[in-house]
C-alpha cells in the first residue's frame, strides 16, 4: 500500500521554515544596523528579501540584476554595500572562487559543493554520507556542530572531457 503525500502540507511546511529563516535574518540584520548606527531602508529590506528568496550562491552582480527586476532605482553601489553588511551581520557567507570572483550565500545552512577550478561551475552536493561524516567527526572530537560548509575543488565533467579530448588530438 502506498501512502499519498499531501503536497499542500509539504509546501506549507517549507514556506513556514523559509519565513522563519527570513525573520531570523531580518532580526540579525536589524541588530547589526542598530549597532552600527545605520537605518533599515526600503532598498536594504528589498535586497535582503531578494537575497534570501534566491537562495544558494550568487555574485553581487546576480543579486543586483534580481533586485533591479523589482526596482530599477536600486543602484549597484547600494547592492554591493548591502551584501557586505549581510556578511558582517552574519547572515551571508562569502566564498572566493579561483577565477577571482566573490559569491555570497545565506548563512546557517549546511552546504557542500564542488567547484570547478577551470570554468568556475558550482555543483551542489546532496549526499547524506557527507553530512553524517561531518556530524560524526564533530561528535568524536566533542565538538558541538552548528553548521558547516564543504568545498571540493577540481574539474567538472565538461572540463575534464575537454582536457582529455585535447590530449588525444594529434598535433599537426
Amino acid at each position: 500500500m502506498r501512502l499519498k503525500v499531501n503536497k499542500g502540507l509539504k509546501t506549507q511546511k517549507y514556506a513556514c521554515v523559509k519565513i522563519k529563516k527570513m525573520q531570523e535574518a531580518l532580526k540579525s540584520f536589524k541588530k547589526y544596523l542598530a549597532d552600527n548606527t545605520l537605518k533599515l531602508t526600503q532598498q536594504r529590506l528589498l535586497i535582503l528579501k531578494v537575497f534570501l528568496s534566491e537562495g544558494g550562491e550568487m555574485s553581487s552582480e546576480k543579486l543586483l540584476n534580481a533586485v533591479q527586476t523589482i526596482d530599477t532605482a536600486v543602484s549597484r553601489s547600494t547592492v554591493y554595500r548591502t551584501i557586505k553588511h549581510f556578511h558582517h551581520a552574519g547572515i551571508a557567507r562569502c566564498t572566493h572562487h579561483s577565477d577571482g570572483s566573490t559569491h555570497y550565500e545565506p548563512s546557517g545552512d549546511h552546504t557542500s559543493h564542488m567547484l570547478c577550478e577551470r570554468c568556475g561551475k558550482i555543483i551542489p552536493i546532496r549526499n547524506p554520507y557527507i553530512q553524517c561524516l561531518q556530524q560524526e567527526t564533530a561528535r568524536q572530537q566533542g565538538f558541538t556542530l552548528y553548521r558547516y560548509t564543504t568545498t571540493f575543488y577540481g574539474l567538472c565533467s565538461e572540463c575534464t572531457e575537454a582536457l582529455q579530448s585535447a590530449k588525444t588530438k594529434p598535433s599537426g
